[in-house]
Protein backbone atom coordinates (compact mmCIF):
# COMPACT_ATOMS: atom_id res chain seq x y z
CA UNK A 1 0.00 0.00 0.00
CA UNK A 2 1.34 3.40 -0.92
CA UNK A 3 0.45 6.59 1.12
CA UNK A 4 1.05 10.21 0.69
CA UNK A 5 4.32 11.59 2.77
CA UNK A 6 5.22 14.27 4.28
CA UNK A 7 3.58 14.64 7.30
CA UNK A 8 5.92 16.89 10.02
CA UNK A 9 5.67 15.70 13.95
CA UNK A 10 5.03 18.48 16.24
CA UNK A 11 8.28 19.33 18.57
CA UNK A 12 7.61 20.79 22.09
CA UNK A 13 8.32 24.95 22.63
CA UNK A 14 11.88 25.07 23.49
CA UNK A 15 13.34 27.19 26.54
CA UNK A 16 16.79 28.34 26.79
CA UNK A 17 18.48 29.52 30.28
CA UNK A 18 21.34 31.51 29.40
CA UNK A 19 23.53 33.77 31.83
CA UNK A 20 22.79 37.69 30.18
CA UNK A 21 18.87 37.69 30.28
CA UNK A 22 19.86 36.98 34.49
CA UNK A 23 22.00 39.80 34.62
CA UNK A 24 19.75 41.84 32.66
CA UNK A 25 17.07 40.62 34.93
CA UNK A 26 19.04 41.82 37.76
CA UNK A 27 20.24 45.06 36.45
CA UNK A 28 16.50 45.87 35.40
CA UNK A 29 15.42 45.31 38.85
CA UNK A 30 18.18 47.81 40.70
CA UNK A 31 16.50 49.86 38.51
CA UNK A 32 13.27 49.24 39.20
CA UNK A 33 14.82 49.67 43.09
CA UNK A 34 16.48 52.83 42.89
CA UNK A 35 13.47 54.92 41.50
CA UNK A 36 10.98 53.67 44.07
CA UNK A 37 13.93 54.78 46.54
CA UNK A 38 13.34 57.91 44.45
CA UNK A 39 10.40 58.45 44.92
CA UNK A 40 9.50 57.32 48.87
CA UNK A 41 12.42 59.98 49.07
CA UNK A 42 10.36 62.86 47.55
CA UNK A 43 7.00 62.05 48.97
CA UNK A 44 8.88 61.67 52.28
CA UNK A 45 10.59 65.12 51.92
CA UNK A 46 6.71 66.51 50.52
CA UNK A 47 5.04 65.06 53.77
CA UNK A 48 7.74 67.02 56.14
CA UNK A 49 6.99 70.35 54.42
CA UNK A 50 4.64 72.81 55.65
CA UNK A 51 3.09 73.66 52.23
CA UNK A 52 0.07 70.46 52.15
CA UNK A 53 -1.07 72.26 48.78
CA UNK A 54 2.30 70.90 46.97
CA UNK A 55 1.75 67.10 48.63
CA UNK A 56 -0.97 66.25 45.57
CA UNK A 57 1.14 67.83 42.78
CA UNK A 58 4.44 66.06 44.17
CA UNK A 59 2.26 62.84 44.71
CA UNK A 60 0.80 63.43 40.98
CA UNK A 61 4.38 64.07 39.66
CA UNK A 62 5.68 60.44 41.73
CA UNK A 63 3.19 58.19 39.86
CA UNK A 64 3.78 59.49 36.17
CA UNK A 65 7.36 59.05 37.01
CA UNK A 66 6.38 55.28 38.07
CA UNK A 67 4.38 54.75 35.01
CA UNK A 68 7.43 55.89 32.79
CA UNK A 69 10.51 53.85 34.61
CA UNK A 70 7.81 50.47 34.98
CA UNK A 71 6.99 51.15 31.36
CA UNK A 72 10.63 51.19 30.07
CA UNK A 73 11.83 48.39 32.36
CA UNK A 74 9.35 46.51 30.53
CA UNK A 75 10.03 47.44 27.23
CA UNK A 76 13.97 47.19 27.98
CA UNK A 77 13.45 43.70 29.28
CA UNK A 78 11.17 42.83 26.11
CA UNK A 79 13.74 44.67 23.97
CA UNK A 80 17.12 44.16 25.62
CA UNK A 81 19.54 45.46 22.19
CA UNK A 82 17.21 48.20 21.60
CA UNK A 83 17.04 51.35 23.29
CA UNK A 84 13.02 52.34 23.17
CA UNK A 85 13.50 51.52 26.71
CA UNK A 86 16.16 53.04 28.07
CA UNK A 87 14.88 56.03 26.50
CA UNK A 88 11.52 55.76 28.25
CA UNK A 89 13.58 55.25 31.50
CA UNK A 90 15.26 58.49 30.49
CA UNK A 91 11.89 60.45 30.10
CA UNK A 92 10.13 59.23 33.67
CA UNK A 93 14.25 60.96 35.38
CA UNK A 94 12.91 64.05 32.97
CA UNK A 95 9.49 63.64 34.53
CA UNK A 96 11.01 63.16 38.33
CA UNK A 97 13.42 66.28 37.99
CA UNK A 98 10.80 68.39 36.40
CA UNK A 99 8.67 67.79 39.70
CA UNK A 100 11.48 68.75 42.26
CA UNK A 101 10.31 72.76 42.10
CA UNK A 102 7.32 71.72 44.25
CA UNK A 103 9.72 70.60 46.91
CA UNK A 104 10.72 74.49 47.37
CA UNK A 105 14.22 73.55 47.60
CA UNK A 106 16.45 76.69 46.20
CA UNK A 107 18.58 73.87 44.42
CA UNK A 108 16.64 71.62 43.36
CA UNK A 109 14.33 74.74 42.21
CA UNK A 110 17.05 75.62 39.31
CA UNK A 111 17.60 71.77 38.40
CA UNK A 112 13.84 71.56 37.66
CA UNK A 113 13.02 75.20 35.78
CA UNK A 114 15.95 73.55 33.17
CA UNK A 115 14.74 70.63 33.17
CA UNK A 116 10.99 70.86 33.13
CA UNK A 117 10.55 70.51 29.31
CA UNK A 118 13.21 68.25 28.34
CA UNK A 119 10.37 65.54 29.16
CA UNK A 120 9.23 66.86 25.47
CA UNK A 121 12.54 66.39 23.89
CA UNK A 122 12.76 62.89 25.37
CA UNK A 123 9.13 62.22 23.51
CA UNK A 124 10.33 63.62 19.75
CA UNK A 125 13.22 61.57 20.29
CA UNK A 126 11.13 58.54 20.99
CA UNK A 127 8.62 59.28 18.22
CA UNK A 128 12.51 59.66 15.44
CA UNK A 129 13.83 56.57 17.03
CA UNK A 130 11.08 54.02 17.48
CA UNK A 131 10.73 50.95 16.82
CA UNK A 132 14.43 50.28 16.20
CA UNK A 133 15.74 52.63 19.05
CA UNK A 134 18.18 54.57 17.17
CA UNK A 135 17.58 57.59 15.24
CA UNK A 136 17.86 57.18 10.93
CA UNK A 137 19.17 59.98 9.05
CA UNK A 138 20.79 63.37 9.21
CA UNK A 139 17.56 65.03 9.43
CA UNK A 140 15.62 63.13 12.26
CA UNK A 141 19.02 63.56 14.22
CA UNK A 142 18.97 67.44 13.96
CA UNK A 143 15.81 67.56 14.44
CA UNK A 144 16.11 65.68 17.99
CA UNK A 145 19.07 67.88 18.38
CA UNK A 146 17.42 70.80 18.30
CA UNK A 147 14.28 69.25 20.13
CA UNK A 148 17.10 69.27 23.16
CA UNK A 149 18.42 72.39 22.51
CA UNK A 150 14.85 73.95 22.99
CA UNK A 151 14.11 72.02 26.10
CA UNK A 152 17.00 72.69 27.90
CA UNK A 153 19.52 75.12 26.70
CA UNK A 154 17.00 77.79 25.76
CA UNK A 155 15.22 76.18 29.07
CA UNK A 156 18.00 77.66 31.43
CA UNK A 157 17.93 81.88 30.47
CA UNK A 158 14.23 81.70 32.13
CA UNK A 159 15.56 81.19 35.44
CA UNK A 160 18.08 83.92 35.68
CA UNK A 161 15.25 86.30 33.63
CA UNK A 162 13.30 87.82 35.98
CA UNK A 163 10.34 89.95 35.89
CA UNK A 164 12.72 93.80 35.69
CA UNK A 165 13.36 92.67 31.60
CA UNK A 166 10.27 91.01 30.63
CA UNK A 167 10.76 92.13 27.21
CA UNK A 168 14.14 89.38 26.92
CA UNK A 169 11.64 86.44 28.83
CA UNK A 170 8.90 86.87 25.82
CA UNK A 171 11.74 86.74 23.40
CA UNK A 172 13.31 83.97 24.76
CA UNK A 173 9.72 81.96 25.25
CA UNK A 174 8.73 83.27 21.76
CA UNK A 175 12.05 81.74 20.39
CA UNK A 176 11.25 78.44 22.30
CA UNK A 177 7.64 77.80 20.68
CA UNK A 178 8.62 79.09 17.48
CA UNK A 179 11.68 76.63 17.64
CA UNK A 180 9.59 73.92 18.74
CA UNK A 181 6.78 74.11 16.70
CA UNK A 182 9.71 73.94 13.50
CA UNK A 183 10.67 70.57 15.31
CA UNK A 184 7.19 69.31 15.20
CA UNK A 185 6.69 70.04 11.91
CA UNK A 186 9.28 68.35 10.53
CA UNK A 187 8.59 65.72 12.92
CA UNK A 188 5.41 65.48 11.35
CA UNK A 189 6.68 64.92 7.93
CA UNK A 190 9.26 62.49 9.06
CA UNK A 191 6.80 60.40 10.47
CA UNK A 192 4.10 60.81 7.65
CA UNK A 193 7.14 59.53 5.26
CA UNK A 194 7.40 56.28 7.19
CA UNK A 195 3.86 55.73 8.05
CA UNK A 196 3.80 56.09 3.47
CA UNK A 197 6.21 53.49 3.39
CA UNK A 198 5.76 51.12 6.34
CA UNK A 199 3.37 48.13 5.28
CA UNK A 200 0.03 47.73 6.57
CA UNK A 201 0.83 44.96 9.48
CA UNK A 202 3.16 48.09 11.05
CA UNK A 203 1.13 50.66 9.89
CA UNK A 204 -1.41 49.56 12.16
CA UNK A 205 0.80 49.78 14.76
CA UNK A 206 2.55 53.18 14.09
CA UNK A 207 -0.09 55.30 13.16
CA UNK A 208 -2.16 55.43 17.11
CA UNK A 209 1.05 55.71 18.05
CA UNK A 210 2.68 58.42 16.28
CA UNK A 211 -0.58 60.13 16.29
CA UNK A 212 -0.85 60.88 19.85
CA UNK A 213 2.68 61.02 21.06
CA UNK A 214 2.89 64.44 18.01
CA UNK A 215 -0.58 65.54 19.34
CA UNK A 216 0.96 65.05 23.46
CA UNK A 217 3.92 66.68 22.47
CA UNK A 218 2.13 70.12 20.98
CA UNK A 219 -0.78 69.99 23.80
CA UNK A 220 1.28 69.43 26.85
CA UNK A 221 3.51 73.05 26.38
CA UNK A 222 -0.27 74.48 25.17
CA UNK A 223 -2.31 73.44 27.55
CA UNK A 224 -1.78 76.94 29.85
CA UNK A 225 -3.27 78.80 26.71
CA UNK A 226 -5.40 76.38 25.13
CA UNK A 227 -7.66 75.13 28.40
CA UNK A 228 -8.14 78.55 30.65
CA UNK A 229 -10.13 80.52 28.06
CA UNK A 230 -12.25 77.36 28.21
CA UNK A 231 -12.93 77.58 31.96
CA UNK A 232 -10.48 75.09 33.18
CA UNK A 233 -9.08 75.93 36.56
CA UNK A 234 -5.65 76.22 36.32
CA UNK A 235 -5.03 73.76 39.26
CA UNK A 236 -6.36 70.95 36.83
CA UNK A 237 -4.31 72.58 33.46
CA UNK A 238 -1.32 70.60 35.35
CA UNK A 239 -3.39 67.78 35.97
CA UNK A 240 -4.09 67.67 32.40
CA UNK A 241 -0.40 67.53 31.69
CA UNK A 242 0.57 65.27 33.44
CA UNK A 243 -2.17 62.63 32.28
CA UNK A 244 -1.09 63.67 28.64
CA UNK A 245 2.87 63.05 29.89
CA UNK A 246 1.88 59.76 31.31
CA UNK A 247 0.14 58.36 28.61
CA UNK A 248 2.92 58.75 25.88
CA UNK A 249 5.11 55.79 27.76
CA UNK A 250 2.09 53.22 27.88
CA UNK A 251 1.51 54.36 24.10
CA UNK A 252 5.22 53.73 23.46
CA UNK A 253 5.26 50.22 25.76
CA UNK A 254 1.89 49.30 23.41
CA UNK A 255 3.98 49.88 20.42
CA UNK A 256 6.20 47.39 21.62
CA UNK A 257 3.79 44.92 22.84
CA UNK A 258 1.56 44.71 19.69
CA UNK A 259 3.72 45.55 16.87
CA UNK A 260 5.33 41.71 16.71
CA UNK A 261 8.66 42.33 18.36
CA UNK A 262 9.16 39.36 19.98
CA UNK A 263 11.99 40.09 22.90
CA UNK A 264 15.65 39.97 22.00
CA UNK A 265 17.82 37.53 23.82
CA UNK A 266 21.28 37.87 23.22
CA UNK A 267 22.77 35.82 20.28
CA UNK A 268 24.70 33.08 22.11
CA UNK A 269 21.07 31.75 23.32
CA UNK A 270 20.71 31.40 19.20
CA UNK A 271 23.82 29.31 19.31
CA UNK A 272 22.60 27.01 21.47
CA UNK A 273 19.64 26.79 20.25
CA UNK A 274 20.83 25.86 16.57
CA UNK A 275 23.50 23.52 17.81
CA UNK A 276 20.08 21.39 18.90
CA UNK A 277 19.02 18.40 17.53
CA UNK A 278 15.49 18.59 15.21
CA UNK A 279 15.89 22.14 14.58
CA UNK A 280 14.09 22.17 11.27
CA UNK A 281 14.93 25.41 8.65
CA UNK A 282 11.76 27.39 9.27
CA UNK A 283 11.85 26.72 12.99
CA UNK A 284 15.27 28.15 12.38
CA UNK A 285 14.17 31.09 10.56
CA UNK A 286 11.28 32.13 12.73
CA UNK A 287 13.78 31.81 15.93
CA UNK A 288 16.13 34.26 14.11
CA UNK A 289 13.61 36.74 13.51
CA UNK A 290 12.62 36.56 16.94
CA UNK A 291 16.40 37.09 18.46
CA UNK A 292 16.74 40.23 16.13
CA UNK A 293 12.82 41.70 16.81
CA UNK A 294 11.71 41.62 12.93
CA UNK A 295 9.28 39.67 11.63
CA UNK A 296 9.40 40.33 8.34
CA UNK A 297 13.15 39.31 8.21
CA UNK A 298 14.13 36.31 5.94
CA UNK A 299 17.07 33.93 5.01
CA UNK A 300 18.14 33.11 1.44
CA UNK A 301 20.59 31.04 0.11
CA UNK A 302 23.17 31.21 -3.03
CA UNK A 303 22.66 28.67 -5.62
CA UNK A 304 25.96 28.96 -7.00
CA UNK A 305 25.36 26.36 -10.29
CA UNK A 306 22.26 29.38 -11.15
CA UNK A 307 23.90 32.49 -9.61
CA UNK A 308 20.30 33.31 -7.91
CA UNK A 309 19.55 33.47 -4.46
CA UNK A 310 16.75 31.39 -3.50
CA UNK A 311 14.45 30.51 -0.82
CA UNK A 312 13.92 27.75 1.03
CA UNK A 313 11.92 25.77 -1.61
CA UNK A 314 14.64 26.34 -4.25
CA UNK A 315 12.70 29.01 -5.84
CA UNK A 316 14.50 32.57 -7.60
CA UNK A 317 14.40 35.20 -5.08
CA UNK A 318 14.10 39.17 -6.58
CA UNK A 319 16.92 40.86 -5.26
CA UNK A 320 16.24 44.08 -6.85
CA UNK A 321 16.36 46.73 -3.92
CA UNK A 322 12.95 48.38 -4.22
CA UNK A 323 12.62 48.76 -0.92
CA UNK A 324 15.39 51.26 0.43
CA UNK A 325 13.95 50.13 4.08
CA UNK A 326 15.53 46.48 3.32
CA UNK A 327 18.86 45.77 4.03
CA UNK A 328 20.53 42.56 2.49
CA UNK A 329 23.52 41.24 4.55
CA UNK A 330 25.88 38.40 3.13
CA UNK A 331 26.46 35.00 4.77
CA UNK A 332 29.71 33.39 4.15
CA UNK A 333 31.48 29.90 5.35
CA UNK A 334 34.79 31.29 4.93
CA UNK A 335 35.09 33.17 1.62
CA UNK A 336 32.33 31.13 0.27
CA UNK A 337 29.02 32.91 -0.16
CA UNK A 338 26.34 30.85 1.34
CA UNK A 339 22.95 33.31 1.86
CA UNK A 340 22.17 36.27 3.21
CA UNK A 341 19.66 37.61 5.58
CA UNK A 342 17.30 40.07 4.51
CA UNK A 343 15.95 42.41 7.16
CA UNK A 344 13.89 45.60 7.79
CA UNK A 345 16.52 48.60 9.05
CA UNK A 346 13.43 50.37 10.63
CA UNK A 347 13.44 47.10 12.93
CA UNK A 348 17.35 46.28 13.35
CA UNK A 349 19.22 49.43 13.37
CA UNK A 350 22.29 48.29 14.70
CA UNK A 351 24.17 46.01 11.52
CA UNK A 352 26.59 44.48 13.70
CA UNK A 353 23.82 42.10 15.21
CA UNK A 354 22.82 41.03 11.91
CA UNK A 355 26.48 40.55 11.30
CA UNK A 356 26.58 38.56 14.29
CA UNK A 357 23.82 36.78 13.58
CA UNK A 358 25.30 35.54 10.41
CA UNK A 359 28.49 34.40 11.68
CA UNK A 360 26.32 32.04 13.89
CA UNK A 361 24.10 30.89 11.21
CA UNK A 362 26.83 30.44 8.40
CA UNK A 363 26.83 26.50 8.88
CA UNK A 364 23.30 26.10 9.09
CA UNK A 365 22.86 28.63 6.38
CA UNK A 366 25.06 26.22 4.11
CA UNK A 367 23.47 23.08 5.41
CA UNK A 368 20.25 24.61 4.15
CA UNK A 369 21.07 25.98 0.96
CA UNK A 370 22.14 22.28 0.06
CA UNK A 371 18.49 21.34 1.04
CA UNK A 372 17.39 24.39 -1.00
CA UNK A 373 19.54 23.09 -4.05
CA UNK A 374 18.15 19.69 -3.94
CA UNK A 375 14.42 20.99 -3.71
CA UNK A 376 15.26 22.69 -6.81
CA UNK A 377 16.86 19.96 -8.87
CA UNK A 378 13.84 17.92 -7.69
CA UNK A 379 11.65 20.26 -9.43
CA UNK A 380 13.39 20.50 -12.03
CA UNK A 381 13.31 16.63 -12.46
CA UNK A 382 9.36 16.82 -11.76
CA UNK A 383 9.06 19.24 -14.45
CA UNK A 384 11.34 17.00 -17.07
CA UNK A 385 9.32 13.84 -16.18
CA UNK A 386 6.49 15.64 -16.07
CA UNK A 387 7.31 16.91 -19.98
CA UNK A 388 8.02 13.82 -20.47
CA UNK A 389 4.83 12.23 -19.79
CA UNK A 390 3.15 15.14 -22.12
CA UNK A 391 5.50 14.49 -24.83
CA UNK A 392 4.43 10.68 -24.84
CA UNK A 393 0.81 11.32 -24.83
CA UNK A 394 0.84 13.56 -28.33
CA UNK A 395 3.26 10.60 -29.52
CA UNK A 396 0.46 7.99 -28.75
CA UNK A 397 -2.59 10.36 -30.29
CA UNK A 398 0.01 10.92 -33.28
CA UNK A 399 0.22 7.57 -33.32
CA UNK A 400 -3.54 6.46 -33.24
CA UNK A 401 -4.35 8.63 -35.38
CA UNK A 402 -1.87 7.45 -38.45
CA UNK A 403 -3.02 4.23 -37.70
CA UNK A 404 -6.62 5.48 -37.91
CA UNK A 405 -6.77 7.55 -40.40
CA UNK A 406 -3.57 6.04 -43.01
CA UNK A 407 -3.59 2.12 -42.27
CA UNK A 408 -6.85 1.64 -41.75
CA UNK A 409 -8.56 3.15 -44.20
CA UNK A 410 -6.05 1.07 -46.43
CA UNK A 411 -6.96 -1.81 -45.27
CA UNK A 412 -10.40 -0.84 -45.89
CA UNK A 413 -9.86 0.38 -49.98
CA UNK A 414 -7.82 -3.27 -50.11
CA UNK A 415 -11.23 -5.06 -48.67
CA UNK A 416 -13.22 -3.24 -51.22
CA UNK A 417 -10.98 -4.26 -54.00
CA UNK A 418 -11.08 -7.50 -52.96
CA UNK A 419 -14.75 -8.11 -52.82
CA UNK A 420 -14.91 -5.99 -56.69
CA UNK A 421 -12.76 -8.88 -58.02
CA UNK A 422 -14.16 -11.49 -56.57
CA UNK A 423 -18.01 -10.03 -58.05
CA UNK A 424 -16.44 -9.48 -61.23
CA UNK A 425 -18.36 -10.88 -64.34
CA UNK A 426 -15.46 -12.66 -65.93
CA UNK A 427 -13.70 -13.98 -62.00
CA UNK A 428 -13.52 -17.85 -61.90
CA UNK A 429 -14.92 -19.39 -58.88
CA UNK A 430 -11.21 -19.96 -57.90
CA UNK A 431 -10.47 -16.46 -58.03
CA UNK A 432 -13.91 -15.69 -56.29
CA UNK A 433 -13.33 -17.80 -53.75
CA UNK A 434 -9.77 -16.50 -53.16
CA UNK A 435 -10.72 -12.93 -53.26
CA UNK A 436 -13.57 -13.50 -50.64
CA UNK A 437 -11.25 -15.11 -48.07
CA UNK A 438 -8.35 -12.85 -48.48
CA UNK A 439 -11.20 -10.33 -47.87
CA UNK A 440 -12.24 -11.64 -44.65
CA UNK A 441 -8.64 -12.04 -43.54
CA UNK A 442 -8.37 -8.36 -44.42
CA UNK A 443 -11.00 -7.47 -42.16
CA UNK A 444 -9.69 -9.31 -39.37
CA UNK A 445 -6.68 -7.52 -39.57
CA UNK A 446 -8.62 -4.22 -39.83
CA UNK A 447 -10.71 -5.40 -36.46
CA UNK A 448 -7.36 -6.30 -35.08
CA UNK A 449 -5.93 -3.10 -36.10
CA UNK A 450 -8.70 -1.36 -34.63
CA UNK A 451 -8.74 -2.94 -31.43
CA UNK A 452 -4.95 -1.89 -31.34
CA UNK A 453 -5.69 2.04 -32.05
CA UNK A 454 -8.53 1.83 -29.22
CA UNK A 455 -5.99 0.36 -26.89
CA UNK A 456 -3.67 3.07 -27.55
CA UNK A 457 -5.76 5.94 -27.47
CA UNK A 458 -9.74 5.01 -27.42
CA UNK A 459 -11.59 7.15 -29.78
CA UNK A 460 -14.35 8.06 -27.34
CA UNK A 461 -11.42 9.37 -24.96
CA UNK A 462 -10.26 12.17 -27.69
CA UNK A 463 -13.38 12.79 -28.99
CA UNK A 464 -15.67 13.24 -25.71
CA UNK A 465 -13.74 13.12 -22.93
CA UNK A 466 -13.28 11.16 -19.75
CA UNK A 467 -16.94 10.23 -18.58
CA UNK A 468 -17.59 8.75 -22.05
CA UNK A 469 -14.39 6.72 -22.10
CA UNK A 470 -15.20 5.61 -18.54
CA UNK A 471 -18.90 4.54 -19.77
CA UNK A 472 -17.11 2.57 -22.62
CA UNK A 473 -14.80 0.61 -20.40
CA UNK A 474 -17.71 -0.36 -18.42
CA UNK A 475 -19.99 -1.28 -20.68
CA UNK A 476 -17.32 -3.73 -22.46
CA UNK A 477 -16.43 -5.57 -19.14
CA UNK A 478 -17.85 -9.22 -18.63
CA UNK A 479 -18.73 -8.87 -15.23
CA UNK A 480 -21.84 -6.76 -13.68
CA UNK A 481 -20.41 -3.22 -13.35
CA UNK A 482 -21.70 -0.09 -11.56
CA UNK A 483 -20.65 3.51 -12.08
CA UNK A 484 -20.68 6.85 -10.69
CA UNK A 485 -19.62 10.08 -12.54
CA UNK A 486 -18.94 13.27 -11.02
CA UNK A 487 -16.87 14.74 -13.25
CA UNK A 488 -16.46 18.15 -15.37
CA UNK A 489 -14.60 17.03 -18.42
CA UNK A 490 -13.61 20.86 -19.89
CA UNK A 491 -11.71 21.46 -16.60
CA UNK A 492 -9.63 18.40 -16.52
CA UNK A 493 -5.81 19.07 -18.35
CA UNK A 494 -4.98 16.32 -21.05
CA UNK A 495 -2.73 14.94 -19.05
CA UNK A 496 -5.10 14.38 -16.24
CA UNK A 497 -7.38 13.11 -18.86
CA UNK A 498 -5.33 10.18 -20.21
CA UNK A 499 -3.69 9.40 -16.70
CA UNK A 500 -7.44 8.88 -15.48
CA UNK A 501 -7.93 6.63 -17.91
CA UNK A 502 -5.17 4.28 -18.30
CA UNK A 503 -5.74 4.02 -14.44
CA UNK A 504 -9.04 2.91 -15.00
CA UNK A 505 -8.35 0.53 -17.58
CA UNK A 506 -5.56 -1.19 -15.84
CA UNK A 507 -7.77 -1.63 -12.70
CA UNK A 508 -10.45 -3.28 -14.84
CA UNK A 509 -8.43 -5.85 -16.58
CA UNK A 510 -6.75 -6.44 -13.28
CA UNK A 511 -10.33 -6.97 -11.62
CA UNK A 512 -11.80 -9.05 -14.81
CA UNK A 513 -8.52 -11.31 -15.15
CA UNK A 514 -6.83 -11.69 -12.47
CA UNK A 515 -8.98 -11.37 -9.17
CA UNK A 516 -11.90 -13.91 -10.45
CA UNK A 517 -14.44 -10.78 -9.29
CA UNK A 518 -18.22 -11.11 -10.27
CA UNK A 519 -19.27 -7.46 -9.70
CA UNK A 520 -17.03 -4.60 -9.99
CA UNK A 521 -17.74 -0.57 -8.55
CA UNK A 522 -16.44 2.37 -10.39
CA UNK A 523 -16.48 6.44 -8.88
CA UNK A 524 -15.29 8.82 -10.37
CA UNK A 525 -15.41 12.30 -8.37
CA UNK A 526 -14.54 15.59 -8.64
CA UNK A 527 -14.09 18.28 -5.70
CA UNK A 528 -12.51 21.50 -5.80
CA UNK A 529 -8.73 20.39 -7.58
CA UNK A 530 -8.90 16.90 -7.07
CA UNK A 531 -10.08 13.74 -9.32
CA UNK A 532 -10.53 11.35 -7.10
CA UNK A 533 -11.00 7.36 -8.88
CA UNK A 534 -11.86 4.54 -7.24
CA UNK A 535 -12.29 1.03 -8.37
CA UNK A 536 -13.21 -1.62 -5.90
CA UNK A 537 -14.21 -5.72 -6.98
CA UNK A 538 -15.30 -8.32 -4.51
CA UNK A 539 -12.40 -11.18 -6.23
CA UNK A 540 -9.99 -12.93 -4.09
CA UNK A 541 -7.36 -9.84 -3.13
CA UNK A 542 -3.85 -10.06 -2.32
CA UNK A 543 -3.28 -7.43 -4.98
CA UNK A 544 0.07 -5.79 -4.83
CA UNK A 545 2.26 -3.18 -6.46
CA UNK A 546 5.32 -5.58 -6.89
CA UNK A 547 3.08 -8.06 -8.93
CA UNK A 548 3.18 -6.84 -11.80
CA UNK A 549 4.39 -4.24 -13.98
CA UNK A 550 0.96 -1.90 -15.47
CA UNK A 551 0.54 -0.70 -12.05
CA UNK A 552 4.03 0.49 -11.28
CA UNK A 553 3.89 2.85 -14.55
CA UNK A 554 0.98 4.15 -13.57
CA UNK A 555 2.09 4.63 -10.04
CA UNK A 556 5.09 6.65 -11.88
CA UNK A 557 2.74 8.42 -14.00
CA UNK A 558 0.65 9.51 -10.93
CA UNK A 559 3.69 10.19 -8.99
CA UNK A 560 4.53 13.04 -11.91
CA UNK A 561 1.43 14.82 -12.00
CA UNK A 562 1.45 15.02 -7.96
CA UNK A 563 -0.79 12.61 -7.36
CA UNK A 564 -1.55 10.17 -4.77
CA UNK A 565 -2.04 6.64 -5.15
CA UNK A 566 -3.47 3.71 -2.54
CA UNK A 567 -4.05 0.34 -3.23
CA UNK A 568 -6.19 -2.30 -0.37
CA UNK A 569 -6.40 -5.99 -1.53
CA UNK A 570 -6.27 -7.96 1.91
CA UNK A 571 -6.54 -11.87 1.49
CA UNK A 572 -10.09 -13.01 0.27
CA UNK A 573 -11.70 -9.59 0.69
CA UNK A 574 -11.38 -8.25 -3.01
CA UNK A 575 -9.45 -5.01 -3.96
CA UNK A 576 -9.77 -1.68 -3.70
CA UNK A 577 -7.80 1.00 -5.82
CA UNK A 578 -8.06 4.82 -5.18
CA UNK A 579 -5.85 7.53 -6.64
CA UNK A 580 -6.11 10.97 -6.42
CA UNK A 581 -5.19 13.45 -9.14
CA UNK A 582 -4.24 17.25 -9.09
CA UNK A 583 -7.03 18.68 -11.91
CA UNK A 584 -7.89 22.24 -12.89
CA UNK A 585 -10.85 23.80 -10.82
Amino acid sequence: MSTPLGVVAPTAPLRLRTGRPGSLRLALGVLCLCALLLGVVQLTVAASLDDADSLPAIALFTAVFFIWVGAGVVAWWRRPNNATGALIVFGGLAVFVGGLVNLGIPVLDVISVVFATSVLAVAVHLLHAFPSGRLHGRLSTATVIVGYVVSIVLQAPLYFVRDDNAGLFRAIVMGQQILGLAVMVVTAGILVGRLRAADRAHRRVLLPLFLYGSLAVLLIPLAPIILPPLGVPSPMVGVVQLTLSAGLPIAFLLGVLTGGFARTGELDALSAWLGLAGATRSAVARALASTLGDDSLRVVYWAADRSVFVDERGVAVDTAQGDRNRSWLDVRVDSRLVGAIVYDRRMIADEQLVRRAGEVLAIAVDRERLTAELLASNGELLQSRLRLVETADRERTRIAQDLHDGLQVQLVLLALEAQQIGTAPDASPGTSIASTELRQRIDEAAADLRRLVHNVLPAALVERGLSAAAEDLVDRLAIPATLDLQVDDESLEPATTNTAYFILAEALTNAVRHSGASAVEVRLSQSHDRLSIQVADNGVGGASVESGTGLKGLIDRVDVLGGSFWIESPRHQGTRVKVELPCAS
